[in-house]
């Protein structure tokens, strides 16, 4: 039962010596594991050994997919069209596409952009497919007209959401990584985490398929 005995945030920052908004911080990146109770988060002894287990907030080193994305290079291609399984067909104007061989894997992958209504107004919206496969979207934020980001769920092996409360798996220390409703602001706008890029970062969009591929088809 003592994995079980909880903390609050000013007990933890206290405990570590740094400031509540650090803890604050690492709880909300998914770092350190925490639950909510009485809208209060509270951490766990065991959670704040897993955590300074890991290394803490220090990023695992993993080697980076864009690093093979940069020496394989990305084509820009022609315009083209989707239908989705409900039957409706998408227009993407804009499309890149390129191949990755990693170790004993090989991904095709092909990069569509187009305009969607999602979380309460039409936003920019980015599609990767994996060997034919639509794998990943990333959407556009609420500022992004001045910021060009987009935000992208992430989805574990047991097909659930990545949620705030849990740690952020190995595989994406190396991306950037927010509270999805905390950028794409709106009605149905979900509450956990997802990789935020620049809309013309086709690296990390592909690395973030790639891994979402490798879940999808090692479960």
């Amino acid at each position: 039962m003592d994995d079980l005995t909880s903390y609050t945030i000013e007990e933890i920052a206290e405990l570590l010596k740094v400031e509540k908004n650090i803890i604050e911080t690492e709880v909300e990146s998914g770092k350190l594991a925490a639950f909510m109770i009485g809208g209060q988060w509270r951490i766990t002894r065991k959670s704040l050994a897993d955590f300074i287990a890991q290394g803490g907030s220090r990023p695992i080193i993993v080697k980076p997919l864009n690093n093979v994305l940069s020496e394989v290079g990305t084509n820009k291609t022609e315009p083209f069209q989707y239908t989705w399984p409900d039957g409706k067909t998408e227009e993407y104007s804009e499309a890149y596409e390129g191949i990755v061989d990693k170790g004993d894997a090989h991904f095709e992958y092909k990069v569509g952009v187009c305009e969607r209504f999602a979380a309460g107004q039409k936003r920019k919206r980015v599609t990767v497919f994996i060997n034919g496969r639509p794998t990943v979207e990333f959407v556009g934020t609420n500022d992004f007209r001045e910021n060009k980001k987009v935000a992208s769920l992430i989805t574990l092996p047991n097909k659930k959401r990545l949620k705030p409360t849990q740690a952020v798996p190995n595989e994406y220390r190396s991306f950037n990584i927010v509270r999805y409703n905390s950028v794409v602001i709106g009605p149905r706008a979900a509450n956990t985490m997802a990789v935020l890029t620049n809309i013309d970062d086709i690296d990390s969009m592909v690395a973030h398929a790639i891994i979402r591929a490798n879940y999808r088809d090692n479960k």
